[in-house]
């Protein structure tokens, strides 16, 4: 979360999207599939799932930056600010799927009779929905606090802490939740920030914990499937454990109630 001074583009206007973005993400979609294709055919067991997730992620980068002008827009919510709940969700997509594809592509070369026959474990499933709930849940659960103003003194607190001035606050806000006025002005310090204008200047101490047992997560689940995968072992997705699927969720679920409490002292618009 920005201040107005001079960088942020605060109140700026983006610029046309030139032709050319459209047309690297037209070559990319066509390359990606050969480039995944020769990935996993010639790289050794292992390196083929890092060189998969690499370019699944900088086809990622290439969408945002064709569409909105901002290679992390896919990070970026509707209050122009990095979103954990999408950060999560992105990196579980982005895992998954190189492990899904990695697993796929290797029965295709071993000769296999069903390409697309790699099974995928209920936990892997649950640690999804899991993820998915906080991405959905999330607006659901921020939505009312739209219809509502905070307390002036906390906007004034805020402004100092900030170095923002309360017009352009106010300007942004939406009901008591704090905004951006522009994807530029996105940072990935949002991430670990208060959504509200009264404690957006804090720590949410419930976004870090999400955000490192995600980390985390993803990270170990990784390994498990290029182990898997240097092992040849190829017919399903390694299982997550029970005791990491409870801290996934009691992480995420800390996190959606944490946005449920008023932290602006707000009263109806």
């Amino acid at each position: 979360m920005t201040s107005s001074s001079a960088g942020n583009h605060a109140g700026g206007v983006v610029e046309a999207i030139p032709r050319a973005e459209y047309g690297r993400l037209a070559v990319l979609t066509t390359a990606m599939p050969i480039a995944v294709l020769a990935t996993n055919w010639y790289l050794p067991p292992g390196w083929n799932l890092v060189g998969t997730t690499a370019m699944l992620t900088a086809g990622l980068l290439v969408l945002g930056k064709a569409i909105s002008g901002v290679p992390l827009a896919l990070l970026i919510s509707e209050r122009n600010l990095m979103s954990l709940s999408r950060f999560q969700a992105l990196v579980w997509t982005v895992v998954v799927m190189g492990g899904y594809l990695t697993m796929t592509l290797a029965r295709v070369k071993a000769g296999g009779q069903s390409a697309v026959g790699v099974a995928i474990p209920q936990e892997l499933w649950i640690a999804m929905g899991i993820a998915t709930t906080s991405l959905l849940g999330t607006p659901l659960v921020l939505g009312a606090k739209r219809a509502r103003s905070p307390d002036e003194k906390l906007v004034q607190n805020t402004s100092e802490q900030l170095a923002e001035p309360t017009t352009d606050i106010d300007a942004h806000r939406q009901g008591v939740l704090y905004a951006n006025p522009h994807l530029t002005d996105a940072r990935m310090a949002d991430m670990f920030q208060g959504d509200e204008v009264g404690n957006t200047a804090h720590i949410d101490l419930a976004k870090v914990q999400m955000f490192y047992f995600t980390l985390i997560a993803a990270t170990g689940y990784f390994m498990d499937v290029a182990m898997a995968v240097m092992r040849k072992s190829h017919d399903a997705l390694p299982e997550l454990s029970q005791g990491m699927l409870a801290l996934l969720a009691i992480s995420h679920g800390g996190y959606l109630l944490g946005k449920t409490g008023d932290h602006s002292n707000s009263k109806p618009a």
